[in-house]
């Protein structure tokens, strides 16, 4: 019964997260984000193409999203510190799973995967749960020791190799090569869940221009 209930909510999040999760549609290639859901308000930001963020919608302004955005293109750490808030129309929005499935040959993505060891690493426990690796924030558990670890990542765009900074996967664990990948113009938007049964976050990376414009994190 217990592991039932932890797949359903993995199952929840997922479904969650992935509905809360979009980019912008718009001609202009850019959308104003706005301090207040009013045509007239501050303009505290531009979001440009294949930018992800995620949204919530606003119930006593239905004609206005509230965003949030990272303030890190690469998210190096998760928390409410580390987003800020403002607002755009609703017609320039566009979520996640409303682009384009890819299934083409010419962009790939992929995890090299090993079983994960604490051999030669740093780790910071707090009792019995571990809470940091190498001084880095653990992602994928819930202060249970990983299972899978990423040593690599191999991705090519049109043949051509994209270099992704190790720094970039140290901290994500419990990963596999099951991902949906969309297209948004010349972009391609990887996305997958990762969990251990707890601590479960959604990671989203984004790739386009022969290189990594973005890599965002969520929590539930």
């Amino acid at each position: 019964m217990k592991n039932f209930l932890i797949i359903v909510s993995i199952l929840f999040f997922c479904n969650l997260n992935y509905g809360q999760i979009a980019v912008i549609k718009d001609v202009d290639g850019f959308t104003n984000v706005r301090k207040l859901p009013k045509i007239n308000s501050e303009v505290i930001y531009k979001l440009k193409d294949s930018e992800v963020f995620s949204y919530q919608e606003n119930k006593t302004e239905s004609d206005w999203i509230t965003v949030y955005i990272s303030k890190n293109k690469f998210q190096l750490e998760c928390g409410e510190d580390d987003t800020f808030m403002g607002y755009i129309h609703k017609s320039r929005l566009c979520p996640i799973e409303d682009l384009t499935k890819y299934n083409g040959t010419e962009f790939s993505f992929e995890y090299k995967l090993k079983e994960f060891s604490l051999e030669n690493k740093i780790s910071d426990f707090d009792g019995k749960w571990l809470t940091k690796i190498n001084g880095r924030r653990i992602y994928g558990t819930d202060g249970n020791i990983p299972k899978t670890e990423v040593v690599g990542i191999e991705t090519s765009i049109n043949g051509k190799s994209i270099e992704i900074p190790s720094i970039l996967y140290e901290d994500i664990f419990e990963c596999d090569n099951v991902f949906e990948i969309n297209k948004n113009k010349n972009d391609y938007i990887v996305h997958q869940w990762n969990s251990d049964g707890a601590g479960g976050y959604l990671i989203v990376w984004v790739l386009g221009n022969e290189k990594l414009k973005q890599r965002l994190i969520l929590i539930p």
